[in-house]
């Protein structure tokens, strides 16, 4: 199982998880790393022509970013407004996404061209950002970078906040037990928090 956190900023949107069974994934230019698709490379090692086919092959990805971490400190903050927000636990059932974690590296390089340079690319992050422990679905997307993509999930698990508003609690569970049969929600404990290096916060 996966995970996603999510705020409520946008209510609709969080609820349409639960009611159709799905996520949305983004083109990477989209996302809130601003390195996302960046790479470099020797002179030589690609022309022109290659540099823009890689842009368009990136372009043909739309991602879902989520983690194996539901506990991660610094995500709750980030990711789900500031603890008010909710972590969903999912399986990607999505028969056209392509599940790859995310490789943390300290150097954007690459050495050689091959077939998946693309994917390649944009399954790899600078490892400041390794404790999120994310996992990426991909899915192509033959409408261009501004069409609309969705993955098909089945959620098992959603998870409130420290800080998360009773009133939302009791809609979002409501409409996740209606849609989603045998899920289970839980609300998140302070004690439970993780730093995403493996030390439990002290309560």
């Amino acid at each position: 199982m996966f995970y996603k956190y999510r705020d409520f900023a946008n209510l609709q949107f969080a609820l349409d998880i639960f009611v159709h069974s799905r996520m949305y994934a983004s083109a990477f230019e989209r996302l809130n790393d601003p390195m996302e698709g960046a790479y470099r490379y020797e002179n030589g090692l690609l022309a022109p022509y290659q540099v823009d086919a890689i842009y368009s092959e990136k372009n043909r990805w739309h991602l879902l970013s989520l983690t194996k971490a539901p506990d991660n400190l610094l995500m709750w903050s980030h990711y789900a407004s500031g603890h008010s927000g909710m972590v969903v636990g999912v399986e990607v059932t999505d028969t056209e996404a392509e599940i790859e974690p995310v490789t943390y590296v300290t150097d954007l390089s690459i050495k050689q061209h091959t077939e998946d340079i693309a994917q390649l690319i944009l399954r790899r992050k600078y490892d400041l950002w390794s404790y999120e422990e994310e996992v990426r679905a991909f899915k192509r997307n033959e409408g261009g970078k501004n069409a609309t993509t969705f993955i098909k999930v089945k959620v098992k698990e959603v998870i409130f906040g420290t800080k998360t508003d009773v009133s939302i609690k009791i809609l979002v569970t409501a409409i996740a037990k209606k849609f989603c049969p045998g899920v289970v929600v839980r609300t998140m404990k302070r004690d439970d928090l993780r730093t995403g290096r493996g030390d439990a916060i002290d309560a």
